[in-house]
């Protein structure tokens, strides 16, 4: 049996992509400050030991995230550190060391959650810097472990109906929501199909993608 971890898998995209990939018949590890597996993503330097007490992970699903939804000029030291150490160190390491694993079995497939914040201007302007790093390290990582037999790629979400939109500026989301071509929030379960197939289906030449899950809210 396939092992799964998700980082962040307690509620949101990170639940419904737990869910999908159980019911898809893997052994699925979720990772999130209170969960079955219960850590702290801040602490990048404790990563490599957690990893080892886990053991081999076939499918790595990098979802936690945090956003501040505070301007530029409010942001404070703590805020910032904490933003990119979750959004961009802790995914960052937990690749680095899981695939150390998969390059020895020449497979693997990670899957990562960007955001089309990564593409637009953000009214919380260091979660738009962390998720255009998402989309960036999937593509460096793509190269780098794509010979191995591993595939990278990730997802980048339109307005969905989770805690993390709820705590976004509503000047933002109103801007979203006037683009969607449903004029509904996209479900969490909707983007967990999207990470289920990169991770389980997409065919081998699927490397080093970003799959845009929006409902029109961004177009490119």
């Amino acid at each position: 049996m396939k092992t799964a971890l998700v980082t962040g898998a307690a509620r949101g995209i990170g639940r419904a992509a737990a869910d999908a990939l159980a019911s898809a018949g893997l052994r699925v590890l979720r990772l999130d400050l209170n969960g079955e597996v219960a850590y702290d993503l801040t602490d990048i330097a404790g990563i490599a030991a957690l990893v080892e007490r886990i053991g081999d992970i076939d499918v790595l699903v990098n979802n936690a995230g945090v956003q501040n939804a505070v301007s530029i000029d409010k942001y404070t030291d703590a805020q910032r550190e904490r933003i990119i150490k979750v959004n961009l160190e802790a995914p960052v390491e937990l690749i680095r060391v899981i695939s150390k694993g998969m390059v020895k079995r020449r497979s693997g497939r990670i899957v990562n959650v960007a955001s089309i914040a990564a593409y637009t201007p953000h009214t919380d302007l260091w979660y738009g810097v962390t998720k255009a790093g998402v989309v960036s390290f999937t593509r460096s990582f793509a190269t780098y472990l794509g010979p191995h037999g591993i595939q990278v790629n990730a997802v980048a979400p339109g307005p969905i109906d989770t805690p993390l939109l709820d705590k976004a500026q509503p000047e933002r989301v109103d801007e979203l929501m006037k683009r969607v071509f449903t004029r509904r929030k996209g479900r969490p379960e909707e983007v967990a199909e999207a990470i289920r197939w990169l991770a389980l289906d997409a065919p081998p030449i699927i490397n080093g993608a970003v799959l845009d899950v929006t409902d029109g809210s961004f177009i490119r």
